[in-house]
């Protein structure tokens, strides 16, 4: 595994993979709450006259519009807004990255019975029941295939 190993600090595999479904959903979170703080930002809109870039320069109107910071108190609270999304945005791409290594090494695997399961189990967070109902297979085989993948991928 090398490199991917050394970036997981988490014991084994399978509590690794595990985390997924949470970390889509904390990556959906964070998504959510940029949003939210980019709308929060304080902007102003200007209309303001100007002229065509080439000749004929035809005169016309032309709306500016970008983050307002005439006033101490809106400069202030754009500061905090940006350190907060850019404290987000960091952490959305760290767990961006270590959701895409995980699934990466699930789709190393040379059977495609294991990736099924894996990809059931920690991706879509289904239950061994769920999963063994998706695949047509009981429960015992879904948990051996289970194991068996585990055993692949470390």
């Amino acid at each position: 595994m090398g490199d991917w190993s050394r970036r997981c600090s988490m014991p084994d595999i399978a509590a690794q993979l595990a985390q997924l479904p949470h970390l889509r959903r904390e990556i959906s979170q964070l998504t959510a709450e940029i949003e939210r703080l980019r709308d929060a930002m304080p902007h102003a809109t200007d209309v303001v006259k100007a002229s065509a870039r080439e000749y004929p320069y035809t005169e016309g109107c032309v709306t500016v519009s970008g983050i307002d910071l005439t006033a101490t108190e809106a400069r202030r609270y754009s500061l905090e807004i940006s350190h907060k999304l850019s404290e987000r945005s960091i952490r959305r791409d760290q767990l961006l990255d270590l959701a895409d290594s995980l699934e990466r090494e699930i789709n190393k695997l040379p059977d495609s019975r294991h990736r099924q399961v894996l990809r059931l189990r920690y991706i879509e967070g289904l239950t061994i029941e769920e999963t063994a109902e998706e695949m047509k297979y009981s429960v015992p085989q879904v948990c051996r295939l289970q194991k068996a993948a585990l055993h692949d991928i470390e």
